[in-house]
């Protein structure tokens, strides 16, 4: 079997890429702390492999796991509420690079990364992954790894985290709150399905483990729907799915410094692969509602 290593594998996106991954037959290894919440990873149970990362080093754990085809670099922070910038560079860039350059050592195949569409100047995240993508770059090529770096525009989707733009409009609408603060929403964002993000890993990772003539080195693949859409319109939009009498308080919300105020994908590289999103912002919406209003009466149940 071919093994696939997933750091972050506990996250909203490395969750759905192991259980992607592991359906379509490869043996998947999810890299882990030993702080990390694995409830996105209980229905995998003797289906993936869980290695922590607080046991041993790196290189020493990456060794053990040998041989190894590829791997996604999923792991991320977000640098919210009082994380210090320093913490922010440590997992965003210094433990990527070290992945990345481990996964080399022990002769990976490709190494994938997951990085970010925003322009960096707009929040020390979207600096940290930018800065990642700049050192991926000058990683010496000599032993022929390949780098596929995924800038990802606006995912949204099942079992997202709830402080995300898209679970928080839906949750506040299925809660019938009475109003939700929120930015005038003239931003246009492209935004894309968790279940089409998973489909275009699969098909660059296979592409990736394939194309020996083809690909050498790095190569950047921005990842979206390929439309962008306003904020107020897609928050519009999740009011009318829910059918939510909540006053979606347009303007209440300053613009952070330095907004993006349009980020658009373009496909070019994805479609000489021979692939493109399969779902309508609505139709991605309806099953994301769908999802949470579910989790909801689930919740009630359990807490009854």
């Amino acid at each position: 079997m071919t093994r696939v290593v997933i750091s972050g594998a506990s996250g909203f996106l490395g969750s759905h890429l192991a259980r992607r991954l592991a359906a379509a037959g490869y043996d998947v290894v999810a890299l882990v702390r030993a702080n990390s919440n694995l409830r996105r990873l209980a229905d995998l149970t003797g289906r993936i492999h869980i290695a922590c990362l607080d046991q041993e080093t790196l290189n020493g754990l990456l060794r053990k796991l040998t041989p190894i085809a590829a791997v996604i670099h999923a792991a991320v922070n977000y640098g919210r509420a009082d994380t210090k910038l320093s913490e922010l560079v440590e997992t965003n860039v210094l433990f990527g690079l070290r992945l990345a350059e481990a996964a080399q050592s022990v002769g990976a195949t490709c190494f994938i990364n997951v990085g970010s569409a925003l322009p960096p100047k707009v929040s020390p995240y979207a600096l940290s992954k930018h800065q990642l993508s700049a050192w991926l770059q000058r990683l010496d090529q000599a032993v022929g790894m390949r780098i596929a770096d995924v800038a990802l525009e606006n995912m949204y989707g099942e079992d997202e985290n709830e402080n995300q733009f898209v679970p928080r409009v839906i949750l506040a609408c299925l809660r019938n709150v009475e109003r939700l603060p929120l930015t005038a929403g003239d931003q246009q964002r492209d935004f894309i399905y968790i279940e089409d993000v998973v489909e275009a890993f699969a098909l660059l990772l296979r592409y990736c483990l394939q194309a020996e003539a083809r690909m050498n080195g790095y190569a950047r693949y921005p990842l979206g729907s390929g439309n962008a859409v306003r904020i107020r319109d897609v928050a519009s939009m999740i009011q009318q799915i829910t059918g939510a009498s909540t006053q979606l308080d347009f303007g209440a919300v300053p613009y952070r410094p330095h907004e993006a105020m349009f980020s658009q994908a373009d496909l070019s590289a994805w479609k000489r692969l021979g692939w493109l999103p399969r779902h309508t912002l609505e139709s991605g919406l309806r099953r994301a509602v769908a999802w949470w209003q579910n989790h909801l009466q689930e919740t009630k149940r359990c807490a009854g």
